[in-house]
């Protein structure tokens, strides 16, 4: 048994001084050099894409082995189109990558990054109320903003009707009266158009009931069949880059400034930051979540507008993060582990203590593997707990806590598409507002407790009360 023992001993001693050289030889190798990526952007520089300077300047990308540049969107170009002729690796676009994969174009969308488009329409405000007084109209749009031309088209505007001229990207044009709408983000040039102290009127597709998403980063099936580890590097960093750019927006609004475009005020990057975060909606939503049904609607509400011909699918479109392993790696393992028991049998075929403690350890592993299927389970439990959390939070966004009704700002969207559904079918629409007098005596001479009771009695009855095709909203404030 002496002999035995020492045997052991040597062979560990062995084993450790070859992983010592192993390790040293391994240090001793230059790192190796950064994969070159570039990052195709759909607008130009500010802080709709911070999230991706970030993972630049804070060495994000680097952790993870990549050198990537950021490139701004080129006249005339399509952003998809520069990612799958190979021009750049990634690209940012929105809710027209539904479309072209519907077409049958190999895009891949990684990360949702706005959970709801900000692309709107600005136009004059007197003259032009509705998207009926467009026709005949000169209208600045981009090719790929294919989510207003399905706006357009659902509210009885095609594309053929309105004057299309070729996009300046300057509201000055709409100021002048050279253009009498143009497309924009609600992020951006409202603020230039405000700036300027000029009445506009802002068409959003939410009003007729296209909530499309926002900005994504997506890739090529090419890019992601050859490179995955790369196309995994850059969604984890780059999400990483959006999260640090929502919690310091005035320090990356700094940023942008002195490293990648002056071409907007501090005060306006700030602004941007703070309508994006309202369209992120990082509190309910994961950065970077992505809804495969919502895409399946938006890519529906193409093919209804007659956008997107049948039979379509979006099959391959959206990106797996954490994939099932590649099975020729489990048998590799499996046939190692075999090897690597009939040696360890070998050695050990006269030491009946030795089989032994590998028979507990065997049933130790059994009953470890048994704690974690159970453990797994009540994961999964806990995961359909949260994703029921999540549904009341976007619910709870649009109601009034107190009473149950629908919020200020429910009725803010809904009002504005209920005006213009009436006016298209040219039938009236009543707003009553109600307001309890002396509420304050009440609150006062009661408690706030009292008052809340009558709130909630009063919402009630209104509820109980109303049509089933009418709404009723708590103002507030």
């Amino acid at each position: 048994m002496i002999r035995t023992t020492n045997r052991g001993f040597w062979l560990q001693a062995a084993i450790c001084a070859f992983a010592l050289v192993w390790a040293g030889v391994r240090a001793a190798e230059p790192a190796p050099p950064l994969k070159k990526l570039t990052l195709q952007l759909n607008w130009k520089h500010q802080f709709q894409f911070a999230g991706y300077y970030v993972a630049v300047e804070k060495g994000y990308y680097r952790e993870e082995g990549l050198e990537v540049g950021i490139v701004e969107v080129r006249q005339g170009r399509d952003p998809v189109d520069e990612v799958l002729e190979g021009s750049a690796q990634f690209g940012v676009g929105a809710s027209e990558l539904a479309l072209r994969r519907g077409r049958g174009d190999p895009v891949v969308v990684l990360a949702v990054i706005l959970q709801h488009s900000p692309l709107v329409l600005l136009a004059h405000g007197q003259g032009l109320q509705s998207l009926r007084d467009l026709e005949e109209k000169r209208v600045m749009l981009m090719a790929h903003e294919t989510e207003l031309y399905a706006f357009l088209r659902r509210e009885g505007v095609p594309r053929e009707r309105i004057v299309e001229v070729p996009h300046t990207y300057a509201v000055a044009d709409l100021i002048a009266g050279k253009v009498d709408a143009l497309s924009g983000y609600a992020t951006d040039e409202p603020y230039l158009l405000r700036s300027a102290g000029f009445a506009y009127t802002l068409f959003s597709p939410r009003a007729s009931g296209i909530d499309f998403y926002g900005d994504s980063l997506f890739t090529s099936e090419r890019v992601l069949r050859e490179d995955p580890q790369a196309v995994a590097a850059m969604r984890r960093a780059s999400l990483r880059g959006w999260e640090y750019a929502l919690r310091h927006p005035a320090e990356v609004a700094e940023l942008i400034r002195a490293r990648y475009s002056t071409r907007k005020s501090l005060h306006h990057l700030r602004f941007e930051a703070a309508e994006m975060a309202n369209l992120m909606q990082p509190d309910l939503i994961e950065i970077g979540h992505i809804n495969p049904k919502r895409w399946q609607h938006i890519a529906g509400v193409y093919a209804e507008l007659g956008m997107l011909q049948a039979p379509w699918s979006l099959e391959g479109f959206i990106y797996d993060p954490d994939p099932m392993p590649d099975m020729i790696w489990v048998y590799r393992g499996l046939w190692a582990a075999a090897a690597a028991l009939l040696v360890f049998g070998l050695l050990a075929w006269r030491q009946s203590r030795f089989n032994r403690a590998l028979r507990l350890e065997i049933a130790k592993r059994a009953q470890v593997e048994g704690e974690l299927r159970q453990a797994n389970g009540r994961l999964q439990g806990q995961l359909g707990e949260i994703r029921a959390l999540q549904t009341r939070l976007e619910e709870q966004a649009v109601r009034d806590s107190l009473t149950g009704l629908h919020n200020r700002r429910y009725l803010d969207e809904t009002l504005g598409r209920e005006l213009q559904r009436a006016g298209r079918n040219g039938y009236p629409v009543s707003l009553v507002l109600i307001d309890v007098d002396r509420f304050k005596n009440l609150n006062d001479s009661h408690g706030h407790q009292a008052g809340d009771t009558v709130l909630r009695a009063l919402a009630d009855l209104l509820g109980e009360g109303v049509r089933a095709g009418d709404l009723v909203c708590r103002w507030g404030g």
